[in-house]
């Protein structure tokens, strides 16, 4: 039942506005939180993956996911699935804040420069910013982490202390 005798709740107060710095952490602990996330429940099939590229021609009918997984399991433990988990952690956290970075920084920058030439063709540059920037912030990323990606699957092909 509703009580009558309150007056109503006032509205809530709305946030005070943040800062463009603000802003950017928030959106570099959302891409870390969600890199963090991502990994742990894609290196588990990213292993078995590269395990089974591993496995090749060899021994074929040990090689499928769910024999291979069992094989991994018996002969190095159930953590095994997680080999490579700290250069995937290393690469994608700050390959993610990177990329989130690149691309507000780029898109912010070419939005500006379409705003600059509204009367000389802005708005085309304007419709294509988003486009623009994610494949420029996407190579700046893989230039950037491709180390990293070598050396994360070379530990996951390898099997536990070996």
């Amino acid at each position: 039942m509703i009580n009558q005798d309150r007056p109503p709740s006032s509205p809530p107060r709305p946030l005070p506005a943040s800062t463009p710095r603000q802003r950017n952490m928030q959106n570099a602990a959302s891409a870390s939180v969600g890199a963090v996330v991502t990994s742990l429940f894609v290196t588990p099939f990213e292993v078995l993956k590269v395990r089974q590229q591993a496995c090749g021609s060899r021994r074929a009918a040990r090689c499928g996911m769910v024999q291979l997984g069992q094989t991994l399991v018996r002969a190095e433990g159930a953590t095994a699935f997680w080999a490579g988990l700290r250069p995937t952690l290393l690469m994608a956290v700050p390959s993610t804040v990177l990329y989130v970075g690149a691309y507000e920084h780029i898109r912010d920058a070419i939005q500006a420069a379409a705003a600059r030439r509204r009367n000389g063709g802005g708005g085309a540059l304007a419709s294509l910013a988003p486009m623009l920037a994610g494949g420029s912030a996407r190579v700046v990323t893989v230039v950037v982490a491709a180390p990293l990606e070598l050396l994360r699957t070379r530990m996951q092909a390898a099997p536990a202390g070996g």
